[in-house]
């Protein structure tokens, strides 16, 4: 499945060739099952969610926006046995979860550098955890599903396969229940420095076929609102 790096100020190495219907989605294996969010980020965990959502391409005009699909456990970008911080010069340093990496593909501007190191510092304390996105407050005004692997399967069977192929045509039920969604968005956990004023997530969705992204966003806390940053980061988009 062909990809593109979004290079905005780091030059990307090249991502693996994944297979998986939802590898833009599930950037890795699901590995261990979802907790509960921890209670001292789930707030302001929601609120950088939802302001994420639309997504990328999927926010543009043309597209509907009736309601959203949400993967409903967050995403991962390192693997079950592989190290939060990557090992330089390893063999698999080009792999995908090395590649996405924030400690690889995150550019802090000098401003949030202590706020950086504090990031990652939470970043490598949780990098292997799941957790539920079941419990959170949205703060959208269409309507939020939230999808299991199995509903993900679903919405999947009314999108165009890749490169044109043919599949059997879903029931008018399931065609009903996913109307006027746009994509399925998944989210990593927020990480936070110490004083949760500055943070960082991985965003993705997946809108069918060879259509989705995936990158990591800066947020600032300004006056109670998160408020998005450009920071020199990498991405890709297929």
């Amino acid at each position: 499945m062909p990809r593109r790096i979004l290079q905005y100020s780091l030059i990307a190495a090249p991502l693996v060739l994944c297979l998986a219907v939802f590898s833009q989605t599930q950037p890795v294996e699901p590995g261990n099952e979802p907790a509960p969010m921890p209670s001292d980020r789930a707030t302001e965990s929601f609120l950088i969610y939802s302001s994420l959502i639309p997504l990328g391409e999927t926010a543009g005009q043309g597209w509907p926006h009736e309601q959203w699909l949400v993967n409903n456990a967050t995403v991962r970008v390192v693997a079950d046995g592989q190290p939060c911080a990557p090992v330089p010069n390893t063999a698999d340093q080009h792999a995908f979860d090395t590649s996405v990496n924030p400690h690889n593909a995150v550019h802090f501007p000098e401003e949030y550098e202590v706020s950086g190191v504090e990031i990652l510092q939470d970043f490598d304390a949780h990098c292997h955890e799941r957790w539920k996105l079941d419990g959170g407050s949205w703060s959208l005004k269409e309507p939020v599903r939230l999808l299991t692997p199995a509903e993900q399967g679903e919405f999947a069977s009314t999108r165009p396969e890749p490169w044109g192929k043919q599949k059997s045509t879903p029931s008018p039920e399931i065609l009903a229940k996913y109307k006027g969604a746009p994509a399925i968005y998944s989210f990593s956990g927020v990480y936070f420095n110490h004083n949760h004023t500055v943070a960082l997530v991985y965003a993705t969705h997946w809108c069918g076929g060879l259509c989705g992204q995936g990158f990591w966003v800066g947020l600032v806390l300004d006056h109670g609102q998160w408020k998005q940053q450009q920071w020199g980061t990498m991405g890709w988009i297929s």
